[in-house]
Protein backbone atom coordinates (compact mmCIF):
# COMPACT_ATOMS: atom_id res chain seq x y z
CA UNK A 1 0.00 0.00 0.00
CA UNK A 2 1.78 3.06 -0.72
CA UNK A 3 2.07 6.37 1.42
CA UNK A 4 0.13 9.68 1.13
CA UNK A 5 2.50 12.38 1.14
CA UNK A 6 1.01 15.40 2.44
CA UNK A 7 2.53 18.93 0.72
CA UNK A 8 1.11 22.54 1.77
CA UNK A 9 0.06 24.26 -1.46
CA UNK A 10 2.65 27.34 -0.39
CA UNK A 11 5.13 28.26 1.52
CA UNK A 12 4.27 30.78 4.07
CA UNK A 13 5.73 32.72 7.09
CA UNK A 14 4.57 32.47 10.45
CA UNK A 15 3.23 35.77 11.71
CA UNK A 16 3.62 36.73 15.38
CA UNK A 17 0.39 35.18 18.07
CA UNK A 18 0.98 39.51 19.33
CA UNK A 19 0.02 40.17 15.64
CA UNK A 20 -2.74 38.13 15.16
CA UNK A 21 -4.44 38.77 18.64
CA UNK A 22 -5.16 42.57 17.74
CA UNK A 23 -8.71 43.83 17.75
CA UNK A 24 -11.14 44.42 20.37
CA UNK A 25 -11.59 43.13 23.69
CA UNK A 26 -15.08 41.94 24.71
CA UNK A 27 -14.90 42.30 28.69
CA UNK A 28 -18.36 41.06 30.00
CA UNK A 29 -20.30 41.32 26.58
CA UNK A 30 -20.22 44.97 27.20
CA UNK A 31 -17.02 47.22 27.35
CA UNK A 32 -14.67 47.15 23.74
CA UNK A 33 -10.78 47.79 25.08
CA UNK A 34 -7.87 47.03 22.90
CA UNK A 35 -5.40 44.49 24.25
CA UNK A 36 -2.63 46.85 24.89
CA UNK A 37 -5.59 49.03 26.73
CA UNK A 38 -5.98 46.26 29.25
CA UNK A 39 -3.24 46.96 31.24
CA UNK A 40 -4.25 50.36 31.97
CA UNK A 41 -7.34 49.12 32.87
CA UNK A 42 -8.19 50.63 36.48
CA UNK A 43 -7.70 47.89 39.44
CA UNK A 44 -10.20 48.31 42.32
CA UNK A 45 -8.80 46.58 45.67
CA UNK A 46 -11.08 43.92 47.15
CA UNK A 47 -12.89 44.79 50.38
CA UNK A 48 -10.96 43.84 53.44
CA UNK A 49 -8.18 42.00 51.82
CA UNK A 50 -5.65 44.80 52.73
CA UNK A 51 -4.54 45.28 49.06
CA UNK A 52 -3.75 41.84 48.64
CA UNK A 53 -6.69 41.34 46.09
CA UNK A 54 -8.23 43.12 43.19
CA UNK A 55 -10.05 43.49 40.83
CA UNK A 56 -9.95 44.98 37.16
CA UNK A 57 -12.68 48.18 36.66
CA UNK A 58 -14.48 49.47 39.74
CA UNK A 59 -18.00 48.21 38.50
CA UNK A 60 -16.71 44.50 39.45
CA UNK A 61 -15.25 45.96 42.94
CA UNK A 62 -18.23 43.99 44.49
CA UNK A 63 -18.09 40.61 43.20
CA UNK A 64 -15.49 39.43 45.73
CA UNK A 65 -15.10 40.47 49.19
CA UNK A 66 -13.52 39.00 52.29
CA UNK A 67 -15.48 38.05 55.22
CA UNK A 68 -16.02 34.56 57.24
CA UNK A 69 -17.11 31.65 56.04
CA UNK A 70 -17.29 28.01 58.28
CA UNK A 71 -15.42 30.06 60.79
CA UNK A 72 -12.30 31.29 58.34
CA UNK A 73 -11.45 34.61 56.72
CA UNK A 74 -12.24 33.70 52.81
CA UNK A 75 -12.28 35.23 49.65
CA UNK A 76 -15.81 34.99 48.14
CA UNK A 77 -16.67 34.83 44.73
CA UNK A 78 -19.36 35.04 42.15
CA UNK A 79 -20.28 36.67 38.57
CA UNK A 80 -17.40 35.26 36.50
CA UNK A 81 -15.40 37.87 38.26
CA UNK A 82 -11.60 38.02 38.17
CA UNK A 83 -9.71 38.37 41.40
CA UNK A 84 -5.87 38.47 40.98
CA UNK A 85 -3.21 38.72 44.14
CA UNK A 86 -1.45 41.64 44.08
CA UNK A 87 2.32 41.99 43.53
CA UNK A 88 2.68 38.47 42.05
CA UNK A 89 4.03 36.93 38.56
CA UNK A 90 3.76 33.06 37.93
CA UNK A 91 5.22 30.96 35.66
CA UNK A 92 5.74 28.05 37.58
CA UNK A 93 5.34 27.19 41.39
CA UNK A 94 2.36 26.09 43.53
CA UNK A 95 -0.79 27.21 43.62
CA UNK A 96 -2.85 25.98 46.95
CA UNK A 97 -5.75 26.83 48.77
CA UNK A 98 -9.08 25.18 50.20
CA UNK A 99 -12.66 25.67 48.94
CA UNK A 100 -15.96 25.43 50.28
CA UNK A 101 -18.47 25.67 47.60
CA UNK A 102 -21.61 27.49 48.46
CA UNK A 103 -25.69 26.06 48.02
CA UNK A 104 -26.00 27.25 44.37
CA UNK A 105 -22.02 27.47 42.96
CA UNK A 106 -21.23 25.88 39.64
CA UNK A 107 -17.41 26.95 38.62
CA UNK A 108 -14.71 27.90 40.21
CA UNK A 109 -11.25 28.82 38.04
CA UNK A 110 -8.10 28.81 39.05
CA UNK A 111 -6.19 31.02 36.87
CA UNK A 112 -2.17 31.61 36.28
CA UNK A 113 -0.10 32.77 33.74
CA UNK A 114 -2.83 35.71 33.21
CA UNK A 115 -2.02 38.18 30.44
CA UNK A 116 -5.11 39.49 30.30
CA UNK A 117 -8.95 39.39 30.86
CA UNK A 118 -8.90 36.65 27.58
CA UNK A 119 -5.47 35.06 27.85
CA UNK A 120 -4.59 32.79 30.06
CA UNK A 121 -4.23 29.01 31.78
CA UNK A 122 -7.42 28.02 33.05
CA UNK A 123 -8.41 25.28 35.17
CA UNK A 124 -12.37 24.65 35.77
CA UNK A 125 -13.59 22.99 39.09
CA UNK A 126 -17.18 22.35 38.23
CA UNK A 127 -18.99 22.36 41.67
CA UNK A 128 -22.36 20.92 39.86
CA UNK A 129 -20.59 17.80 38.14
CA UNK A 130 -19.03 17.38 41.40
CA UNK A 131 -17.71 13.07 41.49
CA UNK A 132 -18.42 13.09 37.60
CA UNK A 133 -16.10 12.50 34.96
CA UNK A 134 -15.91 16.38 34.13
CA UNK A 135 -15.29 18.08 37.27
CA UNK A 136 -12.14 19.22 36.89
CA UNK A 137 -11.27 20.68 33.49
CA UNK A 138 -7.96 22.02 32.08
CA UNK A 139 -9.02 24.71 29.18
CA UNK A 140 -6.69 27.62 28.26
CA UNK A 141 -8.23 30.54 27.28
CA UNK A 142 -7.00 31.88 24.19
CA UNK A 143 -7.69 34.92 22.21
CA UNK A 144 -10.62 35.54 24.45
CA UNK A 145 -12.59 32.03 23.65
CA UNK A 146 -12.37 28.74 26.17
CA UNK A 147 -11.23 25.65 24.46
CA UNK A 148 -12.63 23.29 26.89
CA UNK A 149 -14.30 21.32 23.64
CA UNK A 150 -10.91 21.16 22.17
CA UNK A 151 -9.13 19.38 25.36
CA UNK A 152 -11.22 16.21 26.04
CA UNK A 153 -8.40 14.25 27.29
CA UNK A 154 -8.00 16.96 29.74
CA UNK A 155 -10.87 15.90 32.37
CA UNK A 156 -11.49 13.93 35.51
CA UNK A 157 -13.27 13.16 38.31
CA UNK A 158 -13.05 14.95 41.85
CA UNK A 159 -15.70 15.41 44.67
CA UNK A 160 -16.53 18.96 46.02
CA UNK A 161 -18.90 18.47 48.60
CA UNK A 162 -20.84 21.91 49.40
CA UNK A 163 -20.46 24.15 52.78
CA UNK A 164 -17.79 22.01 53.78
CA UNK A 165 -13.58 22.27 52.74
CA UNK A 166 -11.81 20.85 50.58
CA UNK A 167 -7.77 21.52 50.02
CA UNK A 168 -6.37 21.70 46.47
CA UNK A 169 -3.03 21.94 45.22
CA UNK A 170 -2.04 23.05 41.21
CA UNK A 171 1.74 21.93 40.77
CA UNK A 172 2.95 23.78 37.67
CA UNK A 173 6.40 22.90 36.06
CA UNK A 174 8.19 23.12 33.15
CA UNK A 175 6.89 20.10 32.24
CA UNK A 176 3.93 20.28 32.56
CA UNK A 177 0.94 20.26 35.68
CA UNK A 178 -0.41 18.43 38.30
CA UNK A 179 -3.41 18.96 40.02
CA UNK A 180 -4.20 17.19 43.32
CA UNK A 181 -7.95 17.09 45.35
CA UNK A 182 -8.65 16.26 49.06
CA UNK A 183 -4.84 16.27 50.22
CA UNK A 184 -4.91 12.77 47.96
CA UNK A 185 -1.13 11.30 47.19
CA UNK A 186 -1.89 10.73 43.62
CA UNK A 187 -3.08 13.77 40.82
CA UNK A 188 -6.65 13.52 39.39
CA UNK A 189 -5.41 15.28 36.79
CA UNK A 190 -1.96 15.56 35.07
CA UNK A 191 -1.61 17.60 31.43
CA UNK A 192 1.93 16.39 30.22
CA UNK A 193 2.10 19.80 28.23
CA UNK A 194 0.24 22.96 29.01
CA UNK A 195 -1.33 24.36 25.74
CA UNK A 196 -1.51 28.10 26.55
CA UNK A 197 -0.24 30.77 24.79
CA UNK A 198 1.23 32.84 27.85
CA UNK A 199 4.15 32.26 29.78
CA UNK A 200 3.84 34.40 32.90
CA UNK A 201 1.04 36.43 34.33
CA UNK A 202 -1.15 37.20 37.41
CA UNK A 203 -2.87 34.65 39.32
CA UNK A 204 -6.14 34.79 39.60
CA UNK A 205 -9.88 32.81 40.76
CA UNK A 206 -13.19 33.01 40.09
CA UNK A 207 -16.60 31.80 40.68
CA UNK A 208 -19.67 31.78 39.57
CA UNK A 209 -23.42 30.73 39.85
CA UNK A 210 -25.28 30.04 36.63
CA UNK A 211 -28.34 32.14 35.30
CA UNK A 212 -27.67 34.17 38.68
CA UNK A 213 -24.50 35.83 38.66
CA UNK A 214 -25.45 38.11 42.09
CA UNK A 215 -25.23 35.21 43.67
CA UNK A 216 -22.39 33.41 45.29
CA UNK A 217 -20.71 30.27 44.25
CA UNK A 218 -18.10 29.51 46.58
CA UNK A 219 -15.05 30.84 49.00
CA UNK A 220 -11.59 29.79 49.11
CA UNK A 221 -9.51 30.36 52.13
CA UNK A 222 -5.80 29.38 53.48
CA UNK A 223 -4.33 30.53 50.12
CA UNK A 224 -0.67 30.00 49.34
CA UNK A 225 1.02 31.13 45.93
CA UNK A 226 4.70 30.19 45.90
CA UNK A 227 6.42 30.68 42.79
CA UNK A 228 9.42 29.25 41.64
CA UNK A 229 12.34 30.60 39.74
CA UNK A 230 11.54 30.81 35.97
CA UNK A 231 13.35 28.08 34.39
CA UNK A 232 13.39 28.87 30.15
CA UNK A 233 13.51 24.96 29.29
CA UNK A 234 9.93 23.54 27.68
CA UNK A 235 9.40 20.03 27.24
CA UNK A 236 9.95 19.55 23.13
CA UNK A 237 6.62 18.65 21.76
CA UNK A 238 5.83 14.69 20.98
CA UNK A 239 5.80 13.67 17.58
CA UNK A 240 2.16 13.87 16.06
CA UNK A 241 0.28 10.26 15.91
CA UNK A 242 0.45 8.38 12.29
CA UNK A 243 -1.78 9.74 9.40
CA UNK A 244 -2.61 12.73 11.30
CA UNK A 245 -1.92 15.60 8.70
CA UNK A 246 -0.12 18.21 10.59
CA UNK A 247 0.46 21.13 8.35
CA UNK A 248 -2.29 23.36 7.42
CA UNK A 249 -2.84 26.82 5.64
CA UNK A 250 -5.75 28.92 8.22
CA UNK A 251 -7.70 31.86 6.10
CA UNK A 252 -10.50 34.08 7.80
CA UNK A 253 -12.28 34.24 10.49
CA UNK A 254 -15.37 35.50 8.87
CA UNK A 255 -18.98 36.10 9.86
CA UNK A 256 -20.76 33.37 9.48
CA UNK A 257 -24.82 32.78 8.58
CA UNK A 258 -26.39 30.19 10.07
CA UNK A 259 -26.73 26.55 7.75
CA UNK A 260 -23.77 25.20 6.08
CA UNK A 261 -21.11 26.43 4.74
CA UNK A 262 -21.84 25.85 0.63
CA UNK A 263 -18.62 27.52 -1.00
CA UNK A 264 -15.34 28.57 -0.21
CA UNK A 265 -14.63 32.20 -0.72
CA UNK A 266 -11.61 34.32 -2.14
CA UNK A 267 -8.79 34.75 0.86
CA UNK A 268 -6.02 36.51 0.01
CA UNK A 269 -4.28 36.14 3.63
CA UNK A 270 -3.55 32.77 4.65
CA UNK A 271 -1.27 31.90 8.23
CA UNK A 272 0.61 28.41 8.48
CA UNK A 273 -0.10 26.58 11.15
CA UNK A 274 1.45 23.14 12.59
CA UNK A 275 -0.89 20.52 13.93
CA UNK A 276 -1.10 19.66 18.13
CA UNK A 277 0.60 16.26 19.11
CA UNK A 278 -2.63 14.79 19.19
CA UNK A 279 -3.72 15.89 16.01
CA UNK A 280 -5.67 19.18 16.97
CA UNK A 281 -5.57 22.66 15.13
CA UNK A 282 -6.30 25.18 17.73
CA UNK A 283 -7.83 27.63 15.72
CA UNK A 284 -8.38 29.78 18.78
CA UNK A 285 -4.69 29.84 19.12
CA UNK A 286 -4.05 31.85 15.33
CA UNK A 287 -7.44 33.58 14.90
CA UNK A 288 -9.77 35.98 16.93
CA UNK A 289 -13.30 34.77 16.25
CA UNK A 290 -16.03 37.66 15.77
CA UNK A 291 -18.68 37.98 18.68
CA UNK A 292 -21.06 36.17 16.18
CA UNK A 293 -21.08 32.90 14.45
CA UNK A 294 -17.58 32.80 12.57
CA UNK A 295 -16.16 30.22 10.01
CA UNK A 296 -12.19 29.93 9.23
CA UNK A 297 -11.05 27.93 6.35
CA UNK A 298 -8.16 25.52 6.42
CA UNK A 299 -6.55 23.98 3.44
CA UNK A 300 -3.61 21.60 2.15
CA UNK A 301 -2.88 19.51 -0.83
CA UNK A 302 -3.04 15.33 -0.74
CA UNK A 303 -0.35 13.91 -3.20
CA UNK A 304 -1.14 10.41 -4.77
CA UNK A 305 0.80 8.70 -6.93
CA UNK A 306 -2.63 7.08 -8.41
CA UNK A 307 -6.56 7.50 -8.43
CA UNK A 308 -7.58 5.90 -5.01
CA UNK A 309 -9.83 6.27 -2.63
CA UNK A 310 -8.77 7.21 1.51
CA UNK A 311 -10.80 7.52 4.75
CA UNK A 312 -10.11 10.81 6.39
CA UNK A 313 -11.11 10.61 10.28
CA UNK A 314 -12.51 14.62 11.75
CA UNK A 315 -13.00 15.12 15.08
CA UNK A 316 -14.40 19.25 15.13
CA UNK A 317 -16.23 22.19 17.08
CA UNK A 318 -18.58 23.33 16.08
CA UNK A 319 -19.71 22.98 12.11
CA UNK A 320 -17.41 21.61 9.40
CA UNK A 321 -17.90 21.61 5.49
CA UNK A 322 -15.04 19.51 4.15
CA UNK A 323 -14.28 20.57 0.36
CA UNK A 324 -12.31 17.94 -1.88
CA UNK A 325 -11.22 19.95 -5.23
CA UNK A 326 -13.82 22.71 -4.90
CA UNK A 327 -16.37 20.63 -4.22
CA UNK A 328 -18.54 19.73 -1.00
CA UNK A 329 -18.62 16.33 -0.12
CA UNK A 330 -19.67 16.42 3.53
CA UNK A 331 -20.99 18.26 6.49
CA UNK A 332 -21.93 18.29 10.14
CA UNK A 333 -22.47 19.79 13.64
CA UNK A 334 -20.81 18.65 16.69
CA UNK A 335 -21.58 21.47 18.76
CA UNK A 336 -22.77 21.23 22.50
CA UNK A 337 -26.13 19.73 22.66
CA UNK A 338 -26.32 19.55 19.01
CA UNK A 339 -27.14 16.08 19.20
CA UNK A 340 -28.59 15.74 22.32
CA UNK A 341 -29.42 17.00 25.99
CA UNK A 342 -26.24 16.98 28.07
CA UNK A 343 -23.99 16.30 24.43
CA UNK A 344 -20.99 18.01 25.02
CA UNK A 345 -19.15 18.47 21.07
CA UNK A 346 -15.53 17.31 22.18
CA UNK A 347 -13.49 17.39 19.01
CA UNK A 348 -11.95 13.87 18.83
CA UNK A 349 -11.42 11.14 16.45
CA UNK A 350 -13.21 7.88 16.38
CA UNK A 351 -16.86 9.63 15.59
CA UNK A 352 -16.89 10.95 11.92
CA UNK A 353 -15.35 9.90 8.70
CA UNK A 354 -15.51 10.86 4.97
CA UNK A 355 -14.57 9.15 1.64
CA UNK A 356 -12.27 11.12 -0.28
CA UNK A 357 -12.05 10.55 -3.93
CA UNK A 358 -8.03 11.08 -4.83
CA UNK A 359 -7.54 11.36 -8.33
CA UNK A 360 -3.44 11.03 -9.46
CA UNK A 361 -1.37 14.19 -7.77
CA UNK A 362 -1.94 16.78 -6.29
CA UNK A 363 -6.11 17.00 -4.42
CA UNK A 364 -6.52 20.40 -2.82
CA UNK A 365 -8.66 19.53 0.74
CA UNK A 366 -10.33 22.76 2.56
CA UNK A 367 -12.18 22.42 5.66
CA UNK A 368 -14.95 25.20 6.68
CA UNK A 369 -14.96 25.25 10.49
CA UNK A 370 -17.19 26.75 12.14
CA UNK A 371 -17.60 28.59 15.66
CA UNK A 372 -21.03 28.52 17.26
CA UNK A 373 -20.73 28.74 20.60
CA UNK A 374 -17.27 30.12 22.06
CA UNK A 375 -16.03 26.85 23.78
CA UNK A 376 -12.99 25.87 21.29
CA UNK A 377 -12.37 26.71 17.77
CA UNK A 378 -10.95 23.87 15.98
CA UNK A 379 -10.29 20.68 14.77
CA UNK A 380 -8.16 17.39 13.63
CA UNK A 381 -7.90 15.42 10.50
CA UNK A 382 -6.41 11.73 10.25
CA UNK A 383 -5.94 9.84 6.90
CA UNK A 384 -6.54 5.86 6.91
CA UNK A 385 -6.09 4.68 3.60
CA UNK A 386 -7.89 1.59 2.47
CA UNK A 387 -7.22 -1.44 0.55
Amino acid sequence: MSVLRITLWKIVQFVSLSAVMAGFVMASGALAVSVRAQAKIERAVVEGSKDQWYVEGAARAGDARMAEFLGRPSLWLRNSTQVMQSGVEFVDGTIEFDLAPMDQGNFVGIIFRRASFGDHENIYLRLHRSGLFNAVQYAPRMNFSPTWQLYPEFNAVANFPRNRWTHVRVEVRPAGMEIYVDNQTKPVLVVPRLRGTTDKGAVSFWGRVNEKPAEWAAAISNISIRPTPANNGRPPRPASLAGIITSWELGGPLKAESGSVNRIPEIKEWIAVEAEESGLVNINRALRRATSRSTAFAKTTLKAPEARTVRLEIGYSDDVTVFLNGEAIYSGINGFESRHPEYLGFAKLGNESVFLKLRPGNNDLVLAVTDDQRFGWGFIARLKEMD
